[in-house]
């Protein structure tokens, strides 16, 4: 009689053992879920909240560029009045302009996202408080090497209205980074090192990258020391027109209204806005305009369905439609945090992204783009969401944080003293990178399977697809 006692009291204990095991899976199951709801939840919400700022951005662009448009009309009445101290003062305030509507468009962006459940990001908050104190203190002053301001006013006091306008946005705070953001000090173009991509190929050992864009790099590349890299791009200097975020693309171009346009149309668009005609000798007269920068203001080619990197439309884009030019692209960053414990109980966080863009349009005359002609005119009608890959947004982001860290911060120590162990993963990468066994396997890898390169997949990528397909 014990040992059959004691073996219902083992069955006992085994079932609870088991009762408890599926217990703590039930737990961990309802966790998961919860955590899933959740994040589906935050990403929901940073998706709208990031669709509801890029439009409202490009909205207030196109506002900006039909008043910059308005006042081109106005100077033209002027010049033909002989009023050439108002064709001066509305020139003026075509400048202002360019860099007023723009930062209306951030805080108008920044509201957008916020009334859709964004809260403020501390990270984006900040970079914008520090490049205020960059363009009110560094840009007035800073010299290139032959003695020249590197950052030439637009207007006079320009930097500091501009400081002032961050501030504030600053001070509202940043929920909605600005992704298209170009800020004037920032190096592009040329360099192995500038180029995002460049880091993530090295992370998921995607030789197929090198054979496309850098096919002897693997070869070639020596380690460190002395530093193999050419030099980093000094900073550009320009002629400074429009907004470092969400700029117009414009320029001023000193010209003859005739070689800009026609008198029939102004003519039509004058009529439209119940101002008086144009007179015929303001056709002649040089003046100072604000056009179309044709750099920023071509054909759409990236989304063409035609060319290297075809975009997979149904086909070609209508003329009203076909022009690349302004746009607003926004980045949202919510952090979630997991009730499911990770290893050895520790606390875990996701970080939801969504970028999304948009872009002003219209039209000229039935079916012609607004651009047609060069001159700024009021014609912009309407919004609409892009895909973010055919927008000016850089492929890292303009407020990408780990990245902008990285090319602001840590780069140059780089080119100074090597790789060094960090936690900035585009460092880490850097550090593998110069592991010589890993840049053989890559080697080794593209000897066998190089063919596997030449397959162009509809997102433009080896393959297809595109690292923001949304």
């Amino acid at each position: 009689m014990t040992g059959i006692g004691n073996t219902g009291k083992r069955r006992a204990g085994q079932a609870m053992i088991f009762f408890i095991m599926v217990l703590v899976v039930m737990v961990f199951f309802v966790l998961w879920n919860f955590d899933l709801h959740r994040i589906l939840h935050v990403k929901h919400v940073a998706q709208n909240a990031g669709d509801a700022a890029a439009l409202m951005a490009a909205r207030w662009q196109g506002i900006s560029l039909n008043l910059i448009g308005d006042l081109n009309l106005m100077q033209a009445l002027a010049l033909g009045a002989g009023d050439r101290e108002a064709a001066d003062a509305i020139a003026n305030i075509q400048a202002r302009l360019c860099y007023a509507g723009p930062m209306i468009a951030f805080l108008a962006s920044q509201q957008a996202a916020k009334n859709n459940g964004t809260r403020v990001h501390p990270g984006f908050t900040e970079i914008t408080r520090e490049h205020a104190q960059a363009v009110r203190f560094d840009y007035p002053f800073t010299r290139g090497p032959d003695g020249d301001l590197l950052f030439p006013e637009p207007y006079p006091g320009c930097w500091q209205d501009y400081a002032n306008m961050l501030d504030y946005a600053a001070a509202e705070g940043i929920a909605a980074g600005p992704d298209n953001a170009q800020f004037y000090r920032d190096v592009t173009g040329g360099h192995t090192l500038l180029t995002i991509e460049f880091y993530e190929a090295i992370a998921g050992r995607s030789w197929c990258w090198f054979y496309r864009y850098a096919p002897d790099l693997l070869e070639d590349y020596r380690n460190f020391f002395p530093c193999w890299w050419p030099p980093l791009p000094e900073i550009p200097r320009g002629e400074y027109v429009n907004s470092e975020i969400f700029g117009l693309g414009l320029t001023r171009r000193a010209a003859r209204l005739s070689d800009l346009t026609t008198r029939a149309r102004l003519a039509e668009l004058s009529e439209a806005r119940g101002l008086d005609p144009i007179g015929t000798n303001a056709m002649d007269i040089a003046s100072t305009w604000f056009c179309y920068d044709a750099g920023r203001w071509s054909s759409w080619d990236a989304i063409s369905p035609f060319g290297e990197t075809p975009f997979p439309a149904a086909g070609p884009v209508k003329p009203q439609y076909d022009y690349a030019g302004a746009d607003a692209a926004v980045r949202i960053e919510s952090d979630v945090a997991r009730l499911t414990p990770g290893p050895e109980g520790a606390s875990i966080a996701n970080t939801i992204v969504w970028s999304a863009a948009a872009k002003p349009f219209g039209y000229l005359d039935g079916d012609v783009r607004p651009n047609a002609c060069g001159l700024v005119l009021p014609a912009f009608r309407d919004v609409r969401l892009i895909p973010v890959d055919a927008s000016s947004a850089p492929a890292g982001g303009g407020y990408n944080l780990g990245w902008r860290e990285h090319i602001e911060e840590h780069l140059e120590d780089y080119m100074r003293s090597g790789p060094g162990r960090s936690s900035c993963w585009y460092c880490r990468q850097l550090l593998a990178w110069e592991s010589a066994e890993f840049r053989r396997d890559g080697v080794g890898w593209l000897a066998l399977n190089s063919a596997l390169c030449t397959a162009q997949g509809p997102g433009g990528g080896p393959g297809g697809g595109t690292r923001r397909g949304h």
